[in-house]
C-alpha cells in the first residue's frame, strides 16, 4: 500500500479516536474540575428586565450549589451571554458557548423569537428556557425545556376571565411579534369559541410609539365593553396605556403578564387593568431575592433559578454529564416542586403550573384574590 495512503488512514484513526476520547472525558465527571452551565438571555434593549432577572435567578442557584459543595463535588461555573434580543446574536452565543466554551447545559433564550432560530441547531445540549411560552420551541427536540408555562394556555384562561366578568365585546391590542400574536390568536380563538365578540385586533410592529390613529378607531366600535393588551413585555405596551389616556379612551383593561418594568413606564396609565401572570415565585425565595439583589422578583428569576436546579438534580441523579442521559432523565420527572411554583410536565418538555390574577393600584401590581 502506498505509504503516504497509510500515513493518511494512520491520522485519520487518530483523529476519530481523539474525538471519542474528547467526548467520553466530557461525561466523565472524574476527567474534570468543573461543569459548565451557559445562558443566552436578553440582558439590553426592550426585555432586559426579563434576561436580568434570569442571570439573577441563575446565579443565586449556583452560588448555593457551590456553597453546598457543587454538583457531585464539581464546582458549577456560569458563562453568560447577552442576546439582546437579537435572533442573529441568539445564533451566535450558542455556537459561541457549544463550540468555543464547550457548554452542554444552557438556561435560555428569553423569548420565542430568540429560541425559533436555535431550536434546530440543538442537537445535543441540554436548553431550558426561563420566560419562553411556545410550544414549537420545546417541542422540537427532547433535549429542549421550558420552565414557563406556554403562553397559550394563559391567554386562553384570560378569555375564560374576561367572559366572567360579563364582558361579551373586545378589541385586543396586540404587537406583529410571533408570541404576541400566539397569544392574541390563542385569546380570540378562546373567547368567539365561548360566544365573546372581538370587533378590533390591532398588531403593530414593537417598536410603534404613535398608535393614536388606530386607537381612534375604537371609539367607533359599537357596544364595545373592554380592552385585552397582548403586547406582553415590550414597550409597546406603556405606549397603549399612555396613548389611550391622551385619547380620553375609558373602559376596563385585560392583559397577560405585566413586568415591572412595564408597569412603571405606564407611568400610571395603567392603573385598573387586570392580568394573568404565572409569576408565582415562594414567599421565602421572594424574600430571599430581594434581600440579595435589592429588587423585586420578576418575569424569569424563578424559573431561571429552577432550570438551574433541575439541571443540578438531573447530573446529580443519573452521575452523568452525557446530555443523553440527563434529558432522559428530565423527562420522565412529572413533579417538581420549584421556588417558581409546583411545576407538572406536560410530557412534552414543557411545565405547567396555577397562575394569579393581578389587578395595577398605584404603580404596583396586586393579587386579587
Amino acid at each position: 500500500m502506498n505509504k503516504k495512503i497509510i500515513i493518511g488512514i494512520v491520522i485519520i484513526i487518530l483523529i476519530v479516536l481523539g474525538v471519542w476520547v474528547s467526548n467520553k472525558n466530557q461525561n466523565n465527571l472524574s476527567a474534570i474540575n468543573e461543569i459548565k452551565i451557559g445562558s443566552i438571555l436578553i440582558e439590553s434593549g426592550d426585555g432586559a428586565s426579563w434576561g436580568e432577572a434570569a442571570r439573577n435567578g441563575m446565579d443565586l442557584a449556583i452560588k448555593e450549589i457551590n456553597d453546598q459543595g457543587g454538583i457531585l463535588g464539581k464546582k458549577v461555573v456560569a458563562i453568560h451571554e447577552d442576546d439582546a434580543g437579537d435572533p442573529a446574536k441568539t445564533v451566535g452565543a450558542f455556537r459561541k458557548l457549544t463550540q468555543t466554551d464547550g457548554v452542554k447545559f444552557i438556561v435560555g433564550p428569553s423569548w420565542s423569537k430568540n429560541g425559533d432560530p436555535i431550536k434546530d441547531l440543538i442537537t445535543n445540549e441540554i436548553v431550558i428556557s426561563p420566560s419562553l411560552g411556545n410550544a414549537n420551541f420545546n417541542e422540537t427536540s427532547k433535549f429542549i425545556f421550558n420552565t414557563w408555562p406556554h403562553d397559550y394556555i394563559l391567554s386562553a384562561k384570560l378569555a375564560d376571565y374576561v367572559l366572567a366578568k360579563g364582558v361579551k365585546n373586545v378589541a385586543i391590542l396586540g404587537a406583529n411579534e410571533v408570541w404576541c400574536k400566539a397569544q392574541t390568536m390563542a385569546f380570540k380563538e378562546r373567547f368567539e369559541k365561548l360566544g365573546g365578540v372581538v370587533s378590533f385586533v390591532y398588531e403593530p410592529t414593537t417598536d410603534q410609539r404613535d398608535v393614536r390613529t388606530d386607537l381612534l378607531k375604537l371609539k367607533q366600535i359599537k357596544d364595545l365593553q373592554a380592552i385585552v393588551v397582548t403586547s406582553d413585555g415590550y414597550g409597546l405596551t406603556s405606549v397603549y396605556g399612555k396613548q389611550m389616556r391622551d385619547l380620553g379612551i375609558k373602559m376596563p383593561t385585560y392583559s397577560i403578564t405585566l413586568d415591572n418594568t412595564v408597569i412603571k413606564n405606564c407611568e400610571g396609565t395603567c392603573n385598573g387593568w387586570e392580568f394573568l401572570t404565572a409569576l408565582t415565585p415562594k414567599a421565602d425565595f421572594s424574600a430571599k431575592y430581594k434581600s440579595i439583589y435589592n429588587r423585586e422578583v420578576e418575569i424569569g428569576s424563578d424559573s431561571a433559578y429552577d432550570a438551574v436546579m433541575l439541571i443540578a438534580k438531573g447530573i446529580k441523579e443519573t452521575k452523568s454529564l452525557d446530555t443523553n442521559v440527563v434529558q432522559k432523565y428530565l423527562n420522565n420527572i412529572k413533579t417538581y416542586d420549584g421556588q417558581s411554583g409546583i411545576l407538572n410536565s406536560d410530557g412534552k418538555g414543557a411545565f405547567t403550573k396555577d397562575f394569579k390574577t393581578m389587578i395595577i393600584k398605584s404603580g404596583i401590581p396586586v393579587e386579587l384574590k
